[in-house]
């Protein structure tokens, strides 16, 4: 790490999005010295261990939200420390455990490219990048972005010109939706490259794009960066976010930032159990996001055999009982669409429950179960 000639040029260097990246904490021993007390506490064994198969990154700005007790060591349960550092116990043979072998997100035919997912009529998923500012714990592209090393395929040129030409080929496609891993760690350059080619495919096309930067590393949203989006002609922008604590002044300046050339804001939200599984948190979280011009969109369900789903997954009764409070009691545009991510496509669940084609039941070992029918009539068990 490179030491800053003066307390103004370390300031100018926080707010470099590049120098955060640089910077970034990855190993346990990173951890330790940021956090004094972390490698005698109880949580540094599980972090050691977890992180022979697991990413770690947190920006120095992330981890400037951490709380912290006396001695400088991370809060058991801090929200931001809970989402970024694999600090519970292992993933074990529970049942949804994860098992580091397929995206349960993704079926095979829908990849119609190594990099693009067509799961639903008229949009595509580009997956453009593997990495990431900092590294959530649940994510469900694990296999891009958690495991130490990603079985995934990573951008390459062809796979792109292949990518461009099924789009061009294929009219129904009217959006394209950018997200990866973490879209926003292309260079401005690279960015304006992939929205340009884009753009030259067919120039009705919607351009969407979705990043937790605003989270992790808010000083990605640079002038330079929002007029590349708005030349390129992105129409929205999605951010992902867990806790009203991250919403900070960096965020709300990035927010406007983005507000001033980019049509749409929304924020999807994944549920997580010890982080925001209640109702004072979510509607703090909501009003916030409302009150910034950015729509609470989705509410996701914590997504089966994802990392950590001992210690993210909550029961979807839980959701429903959030949401139903949220309900004529918040303003509607503040309240999320509450909806479980199936590999067959997403589903938004009923707030009355146990109607004829939506059941709340339990499997023989007692697991909470979702019987529904999907988006194409189709008849689906949550989790499979």
């Amino acid at each position: 790490m490179s030491v800053p000639t003066s307390a103004a040029q370390a300031a100018a260097n926080r707010q470099d999005w590049k120098w955060q990246q640089r910077n970034t904490l990855d190993t346990p021993h990173a951890l330790a010295t940021r956090f004094p007390g972390l490698a005698t506490s109880a949580q540094f064994g599980n972090l050691a261990q977890n992180l022979g198969t697991r990413k770690l990154g947190l920006t120095p700005y992330l981890a400037g939200l951490i709380r912290t007790d006396a001695r400088g060591c991370p809060l058991p349960d801090d929200p931001i420390w809970l989402q970024v550092v694999p600090v519970g116990p292992g993933e074990g043979d529970a049942a949804f455990a994860y098992d580091g072998q397929a995206e349960n997100w993704e079926l095979a035919e829908e990849m119609v490219t190594p990099i693009c997912q067509h799961k639903y009529d008229n949009r595509v998923i580009l997956r453009c990048a593997n990495v990431c500012h900092a590294y959530c714990q649940f994510c469900y592209e694990a296999l891009r972005t958690l495991e130490t090393v990603s079985a995934k395929p990573g951008l390459k040129k062809s796979e792109w010109r292949q990518t461009l030409d099924y789009i061009g080929t294929h009219p129904q496609v009217e959006e394209v939706i950018l997200s990866g891993g973490e879209p926003l760690m292309l260079s401005d350059t690279r960015l304006g490259e992939l929205l340009g080619s884009l753009r030259q495919v067919r120039a009705s096309l919607l351009l969407r794009l979705h990043t937790r930067a605003l989270s992790f590393n808010p000083f990605r949203i640079t002038d330079e960066l929002v007029q590349l989006l708005a030349s390129g002609g992105v129409h929205a922008v999605g951010l992902h976010i867990a806790h009203p604590r991250e919403i900070t002044e960096q965020f709300c300046d990035a927010v406007a930032r983005l507000q001033s050339k980019v049509a749409l804001l929304f924020a999807n939200i994944p549920l997580l159990a010890g982080i925001n599984d209640d109702y004072e948190c979510m509607k703090a979280l909501c009003m916030r996001l409302y009150g910034l011009g950015v729509l609470p969109h989705y509410l996701y369900q914590f997504m089966p055999f994802s990392p950590g789903a001992q210690r993210y997954r909550t029961p979807i009764s839980t959701g429903v009982a959030i949401v139903s409070r949220m309900k004529r009691r918040l303003s509607n545009l503040a309240v999320p669409e509450y909806v479980v991510p199936h590999r067959n496509g997403k589903f938004s669940v009923p707030l009355g429950l146990n109607q004829p084609a939506t059941q709340l039941t339990h499997d023989a070992e007692g697991n909470e179960t979702l019987v529904f029918t999907n988006w194409q009539g189709r008849p689906c068990v949550y989790p499979e």
